[in-house]
């Protein structure tokens, strides 16, 4: 679990940091996916802001389980970049999610704390990451990216009923869209996400701060910081 949370976080952040693929990488991907390309300026901004759109109307509440798997994703590669090893991973009907982990014993109250905190920022980094893969021409490798680390998440972490069914529905549904759908319009789907998962970012750590602030004794991600420090 180590070696997948590093390559996947690794990758995840050095295409959020903006920085070009190295050749061979390019060279790879071309040989992989011969069609992939990039949208337009224009198009990613109004796909990013469909997604926006769709975060504020009530068809969030059918599709926030994305952003819950990402969260709680965030918090399990991390624990394995940090020596930790991530258990299993928890998504209830109600949108909410648990990640559990078993850390080492030489563990001090930084690593912990960065562990329960890396959630909040995780949907973000991704909207970033997702946005940079679709302006260097690489959104269908992203896409194909994405779909893999879900179905990784699936195999490896999510163990309750109903967190499995719906990831494997939307693992299923990437694998036949990256099949049957053109590259625009998987190109438009990614910059949807992104829009989405980016005020799912804000929206998390919105809730997180109403817990604290209203249901004191939750043993919400703050409230275990809290108790560390």
């Amino acid at each position: 679990m180590w070696v997948i949370s590093l390559v996947v976080s690794v990758v995840v952040l050095y295409v959020s940091n903006g920085s070009e693929l190295p050749a061979v990488v390019v060279d790879q991907l071309k040989n992989l996916i011969p069609d992939d390309s990039s949208l337009s300026d224009q198009h990613l901004a109004l796909s990013f802001l469909a997604g926006v759109m769709v975060a504020g109307t009530p068809l969030h509440t059918a599709v926030r389980y994305l952003s819950t798997v990402v969260h709680e994703l965030g918090h399990a590669f991390t624990a394995g970049l940090l020596g930790g090893r991530p258990k299993n991973i928890t998504i209830a009907t109600n949108g909410s999610g648990l990640a559990t982990y078993y850390p080492p014993i030489t563990w001090g109250r930084f690593r912990a704390s960065i562990v329960s905190l890396a959630g909040y920022p995780a949907p973000s980094i991704a909207a970033i990451a997702a946005v940079q893969a679709v302006q260097a021409g690489h959104a269908k490798a992203w896409f194909a990216f994405s779909a893999g680390t879900l179905a990784l998440a699936i195999l490896m972490l999510i163990r309750n009923f109903w967190g499995f069914m719906w990831t494997a529905g939307v693992v299923a549904a990437s694998y036949f869209g990256a099949r049957e759908l053109n590259v625009q319009l998987l190109g438009w789907i990614v910059g949807g996400v992104a829009g989405y998962l980016a005020i799912e970012g804000f929206r998390n750590a919105w809730t997180q701060m109403t817990i604290v602030r209203f249901a004191s004794g939750s043993g919400c991600d703050a409230e275990m910081v809290a108790r560390w420090w």
